[in-house]
């Protein structure tokens, strides 16, 4: 296991790349307020924002057969969106909900692709974020099946310990796939 020590200054390098290659796209944003409960995109529509998280926590879910299935979190810094509705111009498959009240940068579909079609160094920024994406997954992927819903906790808490206190427990249970009475006993045993 990488120790989040170790990960948290890869993505600290990591994002400042990003940052300098995506500095051409923050004069398109307009910085928005979002209250908590706000939904920034909803399962079956269309996604055509990218949003930059400049404070507060976000949560992706799915559904399958009326069940939310917490998937991920943002947190300040990261980027969000539905990556296939945002690309595609077809209806998401998850929902981005606000779990905090929270401000973002809003950067509209056109003003993203005006700027990737006239700016080699953008270009580079969204392969540069992409590759990180799909780090990440496979991350996520490889946390879910060689690391127990403790373990996986426990990074969670190491990497985000300011953020996690902001998450409800059934979201932080959900995401690790497990129920909130068992993280109630992983985190009184931790504790």
């Amino acid at each position: 296991m990488v120790s989040p020590k170790h990960q948290i200054d890869i993505t600290t390098a990591f994002s400042e790349k990003i940052e300098s290659s995506f500095a051409a796209l923050l004069p398109y944003g307009r910085q928005k307020n979002v209250s908590k409960g706000t939904f920034i995109v909803e399962k079956n529509e269309l996604c055509s924002k990218l949003f930059l998280v400049q404070d507060g926590v976000f949560r992706t879910y799915r559904e399958t057969n009326d069940v939310e299935y917490t998937t991920g979190f943002s947190f300040r810094g990261d980027f969000d969106t539905s990556p296939f509705s945002f690309y595609y111009g077809l209806p998401a498959t998850e929902t981005i909900e606000a779990i905090t009240n929270a401000t973002i940068l809003v950067i509209d579909r056109q003003d993203f692709w005006n700027v990737t079609r006239n700016n080699i160094d953008f270009q580079k920024g969204v392969y540069l974020l992409l590759a990180g994406y799909i780090e990440l997954l496979e991350n996520r992927l490889h946390e879910n099946r060689s690391m127990t819903a403790e373990e996986r906790y426990i990074h969670l808490k190491a990497t985000q310990p300011e953020e996690i206190k902001k998450i409800p427990l059934h979201f932080i249970a959900s995401y690790l796939g497990i129920t909130k009475e068992r993280l109630s006993r992983i985190r009184k045993k931790i504790a």
